[in-house]
Parts: structure tokens; C-alpha cells; sequence
């Protein structure tokens, strides 16, 4: 598993960026709770962590809900020691239309080699939802619930973020983030 253990003081250091997006998109920061257009989209995302300070969240937890998996389900084989981002875009509306804003996509390598069993589904994502509550994620949408095959997406309300895990032949865990802006140079 490598590299990606020890990690518990940069969560809680990381948990501290996520709280303070979920602060600032329940503040009225998001295009989701922000639907009278009290503040432009450019304001709504300076009062949000830059995307640097997102992603360093992100990413730590990621490896907060791997280590979740991995304690619930044995025996799985990551393809990759530490979550990185697969992709990086500009934002949906109404963020748009502001300069520089971007959004990214984070997963650990492909998924991991392996399902979760299915007398263990739903153990391995109650123990997830304790991280991902914590942070705002909120919102269970179970895409698929058949025997060898399962799949949940879990969202933040607020900032439209979404964490996707599955299983069947291997298993996938997936962060799709929200919009920031970058840091200023």
C-alpha cells in the first residue's frame, strides 16, 4: 500500500480546508444554495479556499476513505499508493463565466483489483459516511444495489462535489470536486 499511510495529521490538517469550504458554501457560496443571485459568481468563490487548498483536502480524503474500504473489505489491490487528479476543467454555470476558475476530478490510480463481497457493501459504506458527513457530503444516491454489483454516489449539497464508489469486477472510488479558484501568483 505504500506511500499513503501515516497520512492522519495531514487529514486533520486537510479536514480544516474542508470545513472551511463547507463554511463558506453554506454561507451562500454555492450556485446550488445561491439561487437569488445575492452575490456574483466571482464573490462566491473568493469567500471559498483556493483550488490548491481544496485539492490538498481532496485528496486527503481520498486516502481517509481508502483506508475506510480497506479496514471493512481486505484484500483489495490498489493500483496506485496515493490518489492524484485524473482530470482538471473549467467550471459549470454560473461559476463559467469567471476567469481562471476550475474544477477537478481525483481518484486512486484505475480503482483497486478486487470487489468489495457483498456481505460487506454496506458495512464498507456506512464507515464512509462517517468521513464524508463530516466534511458535507451528504446526499446517498445508490446507482446500482444487485448482488456482485454496487455503486453509490454521495454529494455535497453545497458545493455540488461528489464522491462515487463501486464494485463488481474491481472497485472504483472517485472524487469529482467542486469550483475554486487558483491561488494568486
Amino acid at each position: 500500500m505504500g506511500g499513503h499511510r501515516g497520512g492522519r495529521g495531514a487529514w486533520r490538517r486537510s479536514a480544516t480546508v474542508l470545513a472551511a469550504v463547507a463554511l463558506a458554501a453554506t454561507t451562500g457560496c454555492s450556485s446550488t444554495t445561491n439561487t437569488g443571485g445575492s452575490m456574483d459568481p466571482r464573490e462566491q468563490l473568493a469567500q471559498r479556499p483556493t483550488f490548491e487548498e481544496a485539492e490538498k483536502g481532496y485528496l486527503a480524503l481520498l486516502v481517509e476513505l481508502r483506508d475506510t474500504i480497506d479496514a471493512q473489505a481486505p484484500g483489495l489491490e490498489w493500483q496506485a499508493d496515493a490518489p492524484s487528479q485524473r482530470s482538471r476543467s473549467v467550471c459549470s454555470a454560473p461559476f463559467d463565466t469567471v476567469d481562471g476558475a476550475e474544477n477537478a476530478n481525483y481518484s486512486i490510480g484505475r480503482g483497486a483489483k478486487g470487489a468489495v463481497p457483498d456481505d460487506r457493501w454496506q458495512a464498507t459504506v456506512d464507515a464512509m459516511l462517517v468521513p464524508l458527513r463530516e466534511q458535507g457530503f451528504s446526499e446517498v444516491t445508490v446507482l446500482q444495489d444487485e448482488p456482485g454489483a454496487h455503486q453509490v454516489s454521495v454529494g455535497d449539497p453545497a458545493t455540488g462535489a461528489r464522491v462515487e464508489f463501486g464494485t463488481k469486477a474491481g472497485t472504483i472510488l472517485t472524487l469529482y470536486g467542486a469550483c475554486f479558484l487558483p491561488a494568486q501568483g
